[in-house]
C-alpha cells in the first residue's frame, strides 16, 4: 500500500515562521485547486499566518463558483512588500496561474502539488505525484503539524479529492490508503452523499444544450481512440462560459468503446486555445507528457495547455504526438 512521503522540514519550518501569506492557485481553478486553496488557507490561519487567497479565475465551474468572492484577482503591492510566503497549490508550472506569476517575482514560493509533469520551479516543495489530489497533499501538511481538521476543513479536502478522482471513478487498485484518509474524513463529519450532489447537480439547462452541441461537433479518429470536441467562439456567446459542460463531456466520452484519449479545445481568444487532455484508465498514453509539449501541465489521465497558435497547427501537432504515442503502445 502506498505511503504518503514526510513532509520536508524546511517546508514545515516555513510554515511555521511565517507571519503572513499568499495562498495561489492555478488559472480556470477546478475543485481541487480551489478546494485546497482554501483548506490551506485555514491551516495557516490555525497557526496564527494572516493568509490571502488569490486567483485569476475565471471561476467557470457551477461547483466552485460561489468561492469567487473569498478570492482576490491580483497580489495587493503593500501585501508583496511584507514579503509574504506564497503557497501554490495545484500547479506544476509557474506559468499556470497567468498574470500572477508577475506579481509574486521575488518572494519565497512553497509549491504543494500532485501532478508528475512539470519541473522545479519553487524554493520549497510537497509534491507527491501519486497523491489522487492536491488536498489530500494538504491533508498531509494537517498532520505534521498537528493541526485540528475540523468539519469543515474535512469537507474542503474530501471535495477536492473527489472532483479530481470523478468521484473516486478513476482510483486504482493498490490504494488502500486513499480510502483510508476518505474514512478519516467521513468520520469527521463528511456526507459524501451530500458532495457527490454538489458536484453532479445544479446543471442549467443551457449547460445540457451545450454539451448537445459539442457532442454533435466531436470528431472521431483513429478507429474511435481518439475523441476531439471543439467549442466556437459563437458556442460561448450562446451559451455562456458558466455553462461549459467540461465534466459531463469527458464522461460522456470516455464512456464510448475504445476510446483512449479526449481532446477539448476551449477558446480563449483569436488563436489563444486552452486544450484540455484526459485519458481512459485502460489507455497507456501519458496526456501530462503531452501537455508539457506546450509548457502545460498535468497528470496521466488529465492534464491542459493554454497553446498560441492557428486552431488546426495546433490540432495538427497534436495529432502527430498522439498518432507517435497511438503506434508505439499498439
Amino acid at each position: 500500500m502506498f505511503v504518503y512521503p514526510e513532509v520536508p522540514s524546511k517546508v514545515l519550518e516555513a510554515i511555521r515562521n511565517a507571519t503572513v501569506a499568499i495562498v495561489v492557485g492555478h488559472v480556470g481553478p477546478d475543485g481541487d485547486c480551489i478546494h485546497s486553496q482554501i483548506a490551506a488557507q485555514k491551516l495557516l490561519q490555525k497557526l496564527g499566518v494572516e493568509a490571502h487567497l488569490v486567483n485569476a479565475g475565471p471561476f467557470a465551474r457551477k461547483e466552485i463558483k460561489h468561492y469567487e468572492p473569498l478570492f482576490a484577482p491580483h497580489v495587493d503591492k503593500q501585501l508583496y512588500e511584507r514579503s509574504p510566503l506564497v503557497v501554490m497549490v495545484d500547479c506544476s508550472t509557474l506559468d499556470r496561474i497567468g498574470y500572477i506569476a508577475e506579481e509574486i517575482e521575488g518572494l519565497t514560493i512553497l509549491t504543494v502539488d500532485h501532478h508528475s509533469s512539470g519541473t522545479q520551479f519553487s524554493d520549497l516543495s510537497y509534491i507527491v505525484p501519486k497523491s489522487y489530489s492536491t488536498s489530500l497533499n494538504i491533508m498531509q501538511l494537517y498532520k505534521a503539524l498537528e493541526v485540528e481538521i475540523t468539519t469543515e476543513i474535512a469537507g474542503h479536502i474530501f471535495f477536492g479529492l473527489a472532483t479530481d478522482t470523478g468521484f473516486l471513478k478513476f482510483l486504482g487498485p493498490y490504494r488502500g490508503e486513499t480510502f483510508c484518509l476518505m474514512a478519516e474524513l467521513v468520520d469527521l463529519g463528511v456526507s459524501p452523499n451530500d458532495i457527490f450532489n454538489r458536484m453532479e447537480g445544479g446543471n442549467t439547462f443551457e449547460s445540457q444544450l451545450f454539451l448537445a452541441k459539442l457532442l454533435l461537433q466531436v470528431k472521431s479518429m483513429f478507429d474511435g481512440r481518439l475523441m476531439i470536441a471543439t467549442e466556437t467562439k459563437n458556442d460561448l456567446q450562446l451559451y455562456g462560459i458558466e455553462n461549459r459542460p467540461t465534466d459531463s463531456l469527458y464522461a460522456h466520452l470516455l464512456g464510448v468503446d475504445d476510446v483512449e484519449v479526449v481532446l477539448y479545445f476551449k477558446i480563449v481568444d483569436k488563436d489563444v486555445w486552452e486544450v484540455g487532455m484526459r485519458a481512459s484508465h485502460s489507455s497507456v498514453i501519458d496526456v501530462g507528457a503531452i501537455a508539457s509539449k506546450f509548457d502545460g501541465g498535468g497528470h496521466r489521465r488529465a492534464a491542459g495547455a493554454t497553446i498560441v497558435g492557428t486552431y488546426d497547427h495546433i490540432l495538427k501537432q497534436l495529432v502527430t504526438i498522439i498518432d507517435e504515442a497511438l503506434k508505439t503502445n499498439s
